[in-house]
């Protein structure tokens, strides 16, 4: 009997311990991610900011927070030390984090590098110049390849890396080949059993995102065949609605083929916004807002593994991008008024 009690103790022990080790592996970041927080996604630390007409009072402010040691004399100068900054955050999470996640932080970082690597991709081909500052090494490896290449020997590169493309590499092309190789690397990223919903959901969120850009893109800037942009089913835009919306005539008809989506009123007042204020941009970011409230949702239903931790990454990024956007309009002397709506509060 005695033996019996020792042994049903030890395997209660050892079940409870077995439980436990998911979140001893997540403690440390998910802590050090929930106490450093994201100040720049509320009104407040916006607000004051907007109010500096120097940059290096600039730089001065958003020093004083923990965790961020910006650099730079000018914008572009800022903003680069910014997104080397991010490229920190995602190195520190992927070393801190169990092993079993190193692949979602090498696809996410792929997946901030894609529109970057779009622009230096069409521009060679288009034999001019760009500057562009990629981050992750799949992406800087290609553009090694690609810079020094014949246009003919573009496809073969890509396709080298997974990247399926055919040998006429239009704009067009070119974008939906590198979102889905992008969407694809984090599809299938590998994670700890714990954190596999919450990854799952947030690429099948990102493909909705980015398939809705698609449209937009298609009926704000005439990308020819909307149908042809299609990324793949998401979470809740399925084939037949993406190809109901794509033949609609215009923006308001992208508004009402929403309905019925968590995406829809967003949406809508995006697009209320950007009629209000004259912007096309302003529907644009209400895409963005959708994936921060994702993340956020994220993070509640995956407490305290990787949901938590893809809520940080997503609000550093918007984070960054309000700062980029703010030291622009510093150098620019524009006005707050001008440049606040651009900017995205939450988190």
């Amino acid at each position: 009997m005695i033996y019996l009690i020792i042994g049903l103790s030890s395997a209660i022990i050892i079940a409870i311990v077995y439980r436990s080790v998911p979140y001893i592996r997540y403690a440390y970041p998910t802590a050090k991610a929930e106490s450093i927080g994201n100040p720049f996604l509320t009104s407040r630390s916006l607000d004051q900011l907007l109010e500096v007409r120097s940059l290096n009072s600039f730089k001065s402010m958003i020093n004083a927070h923990k965790d961020f040691e910006v650099e730079g004399e000018d914008a572009e100068e800022i903003q680069r030390s910014l997104d080397q900054h991010m490229l920190g955050v995602i190195q520190t999470l992927k070393k801190e984090c169990p092993k079993d996640d190193r692949e979602f932080f090498d696809g996410f970082l792929e997946y901030l590098d894609g529109y970057g690597f779009k622009t230096f991709l069409i521009s060679k081909l288009e034999n001019k110049e760009a500057e562009i500052r990629l981050l992750s090494d799949n992406f800087r490896r290609m553009a090694g390849l690609i810079r020094g290449s014949d246009p003919d020997k573009i496809p073969g590169i890509l396709k080298r890396f997974g990247i399926d493309v055919s040998g006429d590499l239009n704009p067009v092309e070119i974008d939906v080949g590198i979102s889905k190789y992008v969407l694809k690397r984090l599809k299938e990223a590998r994670v700890s059993r714990v954190s596999r919903s919450a990854k799952d959901e947030f690429v099948d969120r990102l493909v909705d995102i980015e398939n809705v850009r698609n449209i937009l893109k298609a009926k704000i800037y005439g990308f020819g065949n909307c149908e042809g942009l299609f990324l793949g089913e998401g979470k809740e835009i399925a084939e037949w609605r993406f190809r109901d919306i794509c033949r609609s005539r215009d923006l308001e008809g992208l508004i009402s083929g929403l309905e019925g989506t968590s995406y829809h009123e967003i949406i809508k007042k995006g697009y209320d916004d950007s009629k209000r204020h004259g912007n096309i941009q302003l529907l644009e970011k209400s895409l963005d807002e959708i994936l921060l409230k994702e993340a956020k949702d994220l993070s509640i239903k995956n407490f305290p593994f990787l949901g938590t931790l893809i809520k940080f990454l997503v609000s550093r990024y918007f984070e960054l991008r309000n700062l980029k956007i703010i030291a622009k309009g510093i150098e620019e002397g524009l006005s707050k008024d001008r440049i606040k709506p651009l900017l995205l509060v939450g988190g």
